[in-house]
């Protein structure tokens, strides 16, 4: 840069001289040598014109703009009779920037640090530039602790005066935490506030989490968690100093010290609603957390600002603002809060519109909508239409946003955002699980047929233990109520031998018919009735007593090895779902509850009791980390003329589905020859803690938990101390066949007669 300053001046020197004995007025001013910059950025550059006098002082001027500019290496003015020319060599500009040697941060986020430095492929190379071109990218390393990373750079000549940057990196190693030391900490302690903070120093698991690693970016975010903690209980006057770091002598060890100033402790003092109130927020104040006399804490501020924005947005009032204004009285050590409420206009819905649906009309979408057109505005209708959306099934993604009106401050369009998934397919499919062997399949489904949102298909399934033909038609909007009518037409032939439990076959035909209808837009009730012809097979020769006494108790003769059974079963049921995803839920419930009954006259007179409980419970801010619960119950019995829930219809547990770790229905009773004939009470339930994937960015797609199960199939007693208990983990995850599943389980409480299986998988279709 000296040496360019030295040759400007000398030609600046000259070429002023040269002026000053020529000294004339310009009539015109021509710019020679230009290539890629424009001769208006040259013209924008200059403060001189045509009919200006030229003479040494102007030629200075001039020539120090357009050097200034940085587009030039060199600049010559000339004099052509009475026209002043400017003659221009251009700096090259940056064709490529490859970057090499670089792991730990990506090569995206190193070139936009070099934008942001000014070098850019396509940009002049401005020699100032380069100097800087090490320390940006330099700082980038040194932000993640790697202190002795070294940064070298190559210009590379090219055509057309071009050049390429080839930028080398060696990053070096990260610097660990030695010693992260709290002090100025007099009423919390020091273990307390280390454990509100992600980094730390070396433990056991650290080189698995790496929160030994110094990061620039996470120790800020840990001073504003400390910070946090004290504006969270009271401390209003907290103070979080930047922290001190030291490194050792071998750039490989950091010191971090944190000085903290706590102040003292304030409760809340009153809480008032102030500014323009247009609805009644009598019950939103009564819910709030805030309450007087309580310690005072930014967070329950923020929610009460939430909570009164909410309230706003659902009576209307989309643009309501909410601040909350805190007052100090030093003398009593508390916090007066005031919310105060800018309303603004009442807002109302222009218009409703979908987007990215290809294959759904959007009539099947604008019913799953409780906000209208035209209405007043509703935050939680309008959230509540995304998640009906999501719960169809037809789409991977469900946006939703509302975008105002240009000139109508009173109203907003409601546009949803949809990505969709197939929803119609002619598919043939093979899969495994270890408790039906090879799963074979093939069917043609719909949801959305011929674009009414009804949903058809047809099925052919087999296994080793099972084969299956079902046509099914379910349309969901009967009427424009919500009233659903499904039809259902199967064959069904069950080979109990075959899966490891009794020695017999059942073979069910049948055809039902159900109605749902609409409790709320979470409960719903349904009806069906079937009529099924149940046909058993059984073996002469190892037919268990139990299953001879009972076709006896039929009216069959003793060794009658084929009997039939017509049933016509009604069923009622009642659903409660507030969960967000059909397929990997995060957060909400549901409960589903259902009885069936063999009405009398029917060979079989008997009914059946179900409960399907789950609930997931987010416990991360970004709500993909969720404990999980789930309870599954069952109980039959038989009236009339049957004596007690016939065998063919008992309840099964074991396996991938219910208790993991032990065999595919290996739990409960057995008979004489120790084989499972299953029981009239079921009881299964399960605790998880299910989180995504690491290194998977489609978290929507994957889960993998931590679980305990526990289960027990009985005859007609329950009893807790024979349930049977396992832990271990799982991963689920939606792949274009169809769900997989993997677990690794461990039987706790096995007895010495139990089946217990580890590993545990199933791909593809599933029974």
């Amino acid at each position: 840069m000296r040496l360019q300053a030295w040759i400007g001046a000398l030609l600046l020197s000259f070429y002023g001289s040269a002026f000053a004995a020529t000294d004339f007025v310009a009539s015109d001013i021509r710019i020679e040598g230009l290539q890629r910059v424009s001769s208006g950025s040259v013209f924008e550059a200059l403060t001189l014109k045509p009919g200006d006098r030229v003479n040494d002082q102007v030629v200075s001027e001039v020539t120090r703009r357009l050097f200034d500019t940085g587009f030039f290496d060199q600049v010559v003015l000339r004099q052509d009779g009475a026209v002043l020319v400017i003659d221009v060599v251009e700096r090259p500009a940056v064709s490529r920037i490859e970057i090499t040697g670089n792991k730990a941060i990506e090569t995206d986020d190193l070139i936009d640090s070099l934008r942001r430095a000014g070098i850019a492929e396509g940009d002049v190379l401005k020699r100032a530039t380069l100097d800087s071109l090490a320390q940006a990218i330099t700082r980038q390393y040194t932000s993640r602790g790697r202190y002795d990373a070294i940064v070298t750079s190559e210009i590379i000549p090219q055509d057309r005066n071009r050049v390429g940057l080839n930028i080398t990196v060696f990053e070096g190693s990260v610097a660990k935490i030695r010693r992260i030391t709290i002090v100025g900490n007099q009423s919390v302690e020091t273990d307390t506030l280390l454990g509100e903070i992600d980094s730390t120093d070396g433990g056991l698991f650290t080189w698995i989490t790496g929160s030994d690693q110094y990061e620039s970016e996470r120790l800020t975010a840990d001073v504003e968690a400390i910070r946090s903690y004290y504006l969270d209980r009271g401390y209003v006057n907290a103070d979080v100093a930047e922290p001190k770091i030291e490194l050792s002598e071998n750039l490989e060890e950091v010191f971090i010290t944190i000085t903290v100033v706590e102040g003292t402790q304030y409760q809340v003092g009153s809480v008032n609603i102030g500014g323009e109130i247009p609805i009644d927020l009598t019950e939103a104040v009564n819910a709030l957390s805030l309450q007087s006399g309580e310690l005072f804490s930014r967070r329950l501020v923020n929610e009460a600002v939430e909570s009164m924005s909410k309230a706003l947005g659902d009576a209307g009032y989309g643009r309501a603002q909410v601040r909350a204004v805190p007052e100090l009285r030093d003398e009593a050590q508390a916090v007066d809060v005031t919310l105060v409420v800018t309303p603004g206009p009442l807002v109302y819905v222009r218009r409703i519109e979908f987007r990215g649906n290809t294959g759904t009309s959007d009539v099947v979408l604008r019913r799953e909508i409780p906000q209208l057109e035209s209405a007043v505005t509703s935050a939680a209708q309008i959230e509540r239409g995304r998640i009906n959306l999501q719960r169809l099934g037809f789409f991977s993604l469900v946006r939703v946003q509302t975008r105002p009106v240009p000139d109508e401050p009173d109203q907003v369009d409601v546009v949803y955002e949809v990505t969709e998934q197939a929803s119609g397919s002619l598919s043939a499919s093979i899969g495994f699980s270890q408790g039906e062997g090879v799963l074979l399949g093939a069917g043609v489904s719909q949801k959305n047929f011929l674009g009414s949102g009804n949903s058809l298909s047809f099925s052919l399934q087999s296994s080793s233990s099972v084969k299956e033909a079902r046509f099914s038609f379910t349309d969901p909007y009967f009427t424009i109520d919500g009233v659903s009518r499904g039809i259902d037409l199967y064959f069904r032939e069950t080979d109990f031998d075959e899966d490891g439990t009794a020695n017999y076959t059942t073979d069910e035909t049948g055809l039902g018919l159900s109605f749902g209808y609409p409790v709320s837009d979470r409960a719903r009730l349904s009806t069906s009735a079937r009529i099924q012809s149940v046909v058993l097979k059984t073996d002469d020769n190892e037919r268990p007593d139990y299953i001879e006494n009972f076709l006896v108790s039929e009216g069959f003769a003793r060794g009658n090895r084929e009997a039939e059974f017509l049933e016509v079963v009604l069923g009622a049921g009642y659903s409660f779902n507030t969960l967000n995803k059909a397929f990997l839920p995060t957060e909400g419930i549901r409960h589903r509850v259902s009885a069936d009954l063999a009405i009398p006259g029917s060979d079989l007179e008997y009914y059946s009791l179900n409960y399907l409980g789950e609930s997931f419970t987010p416990l991360s801010k970004t709500r993909d980390v969720s404990l999980a619960m789930k309870t599954n119950l069952g109980y039959g019995s038989g009236y009339g003329d049957s004596d007690g829930l016939p065998f063919l219809k008992n309840f099964f547990a074991g396996g991938i589905r219910s208790v993991r770790g032990f065999e595919y229905n290996s739990l409960g009773p057995r008979d004489e020859a120790s084989e499972q004939i299953g029981g009239n009470v079921l009881v299964t339930g399960s605790v998880s803690l299910q989180f995504p994937l690491p290194g998977v960015k489609e978290t929507d797609q994957t889960r993998i938990s931590v679980f305990t199960d526990a289960g027990q199939v009985y005859d007609d007693e329950f009893d807790p101390s024979d349930l049977r208990y396992s832990t271990g983990v799982a991963l689920a995850w939606m792949t274009p066949i169809g769900p997989l599943s993997f677990t690794y389980a461990k039987a706790l409480n096995a007895s010495s007669t139990d089946q217990t299986e580890g590993f545990q998988f199933s791909i593809g279709s599933s029974f």
